[in-house]
């Protein structure tokens, strides 16, 4: 009896340890199993289309690891993924998971230019266009200040006028850093100081004449926001001595 306990009890040791080395192997084998997914071998510019990634091999399928694919990892390009675009650049060597392709956000109402009008752009500075409280569609009256000239040189007559009373702004500029005007800058040329701006507004074919006249002669303009209910009399000016 004793012999015979001793025989089971070995046979059980020898099933557990194949039982064991069995399962090992299994998941060795399983460790070193693979998927296929895309990788990118080339840089992949925002707004291409993931089927014309594939036809121009910018991203390839290769096998990978199992245990080294992240979660929604790109496995295959289905026709409704095919038509989708890069939302951002994908740089070469890139793991390409699905959500880098997608729609790209649709451009901002405020760069549109409005029906039958124009874009002008004019570079003014902080005081000239109201910083920091002018935004795209906000609506600014321009006022034209005009050096009188005698022989060439600017007298200290100047008047100031509207140029345009009401005008729709369609898009703000970012600011870059400029010189103070020299001392000996002509009275009557506008001049720049501080920060600028690139202001765009949108104007009629006429009016976008008159702004653009006033800019290439040389006058200086100023901006002023207008606010709820203004009424502007363009026909007043003011005339110094």
């Amino acid at each position: 009896m004793a012999m015979m306990a001793a025989l089971v009890v070995a046979l059980l040791g020898v099933v557990g340890v194949v039982v064991y080395a069995q399962a090992a192997d299994g998941r060795a084998v399983a460790g070193q199993a693979t998927q296929s997914v895309f990788i990118a071998v080339a840089e992949v510019p925002m707004g291409t289309t993931a089927a014309d990634a594939v036809q121009q091999k910018l991203m390839v399928q290769e096998n990978v690891v199992v245990k080294g694919v992240p979660q929604g990892a790109l496995k295959t390009v289905t026709p409704d993924i095919a038509k989708l675009v890069a939302t951002s650049s994908i740089l070469p060597g890139e793991l390409i998971l699905s959500s880098r392709f997608g729609a790209l956000p649709s451009l901002a109402k405020t760069q549109i230019i409005p029906a039958g009008k124009i874009a002008i752009t004019v570079s003014l500075t902080d005081p000239q266009r109201i910083a920091p409280l002018l935004t795209p569609q906000s609506h600014i009256v321009i006022f034209e200040t005009l050096g009188a000239k005698s022989g060439g040189t600017a007298t200290t007559s100047q008047v100031t006028r509207i140029l345009l009373p009401d005008v729709e702004v369609i898009g703000v500029g970012d600011q870059t850093a400029q010189p103070a005007p020299s001392a000996t800058a002509t009275p009557g040329a506008q001049q720049s100081s501080g920060n600028v701006a690139l202001v765009t507004v949108a104007l009629s074919p006429a009016d976008g004449q008159l702004l653009v006249h006033a800019v290439q002669t040389g006058n200086l303009l100023y901006g002023g926001l207008l606010g709820t209910g203004v009424k502007v009399d363009p026909n007043n000016v003011v005339l110094s001595h």
